[in-house]
């Protein structure tokens, strides 16, 4: 295939939240998380794709305690936005559109045909989500995945008035309108803690952008808790 098509791929190596305390071991365990899923994202992704990671919590890889991983960043694409961050992150939505921001501001999105957009501590289980995207004939590929726990739990994800963006893929065109309607918005999301699943419903129905939508991703997901209950026996789930 001759089209070359982007995937920005959102990180937070060293989270710095309000109302959340990270130990040293909880970093650890989240580098080791990211390697876990870079891997496997650069093993399934077409050649067709370049992958452009952005962090926005640490200003070089100097800190990254996994030497595994910092070997693998060395050798990729990666930019750092921590410096147009708060000290505190009160919106992680925000803080991945400041990301993205800061991706166009650096490179030329006009090089590339589409652009993915993933939360990257997600382990891609097949190339399927890049080969739609290939594929893709409207302007816009999207999704509101359901979470499946390995103890056989389905948990119904929220749909109203939200598309889910830990995935979904735009042509250029449209992501640039995206990137633009975002950043006019990013003050009022943040004051009013918006999430940006549900500034991607708007952007998508506001300009009529038409869509195809995936009803699976195949990703495996890594979560901390389950809605409605404390520790979870079974963290990983699918989507």
């Amino acid at each position: 295939m001759n089209e070359k098509n982007l995937v920005f791929a959102s990180a937070a190596f060293h989270p710095n939240r309000e109302n959340i305390i990270y130990k040293k071991k909880d970093i650890i365990d989240r580098e080791d998380e990211y390697l876990f899923c870079f891997k496997q994202l650069f093993r399934v992704i077409p050649e067709n794709f370049e992958v452009y990671i952005v962090d926005n919590t640490i200003d070089n890889l100097n800190s990254i305690f996994n030497k595994e991983l910092k070997e693998l960043l060395e050798n990729s694409n990666i930019l750092f936005s921590k410096s147009i961050n708060d000290s505190k992150v009160k919106n992680i939505g925000v803080a991945e559109l400041k990301e993205l921001i800061h991706l166009d501001d650096t490179i030329n999105l006009n090089n590339y045909e589409k652009m993915c957009y993933l939360s990257s501590r997600r382990f891609i289980t097949n190339p399927y989500v890049f080969e739609r995207t290939n594929q893709l004939q409207k302007d816009a590929l999207i999704s509101n995945p359901d979470f499946i726990y390995l103890d056989g739990k389905v948990v119904v994800s929220e749909k109203e008035g939200m598309y889910n963006d830990m995935f979904f893929a735009m042509k250029t065109e449209t992501i640039t309108k995206y990137i633009e309607f975002s950043k006019e918005r990013l003050d009022y999301l943040e004051k009013n803690m918006i999430n940006s699943e549900s500034n991607l419903f708007n952007f998508i129905n506001e300009f009529e952008v038409e869509y195809e939508y995936l009803k699976f991703l195949g990703f495996l997901r890594y979560d901390y808790y389950k809605k409605g209950e404390k520790k979870i026996k079974h963290k990983y789930h699918f989507v």
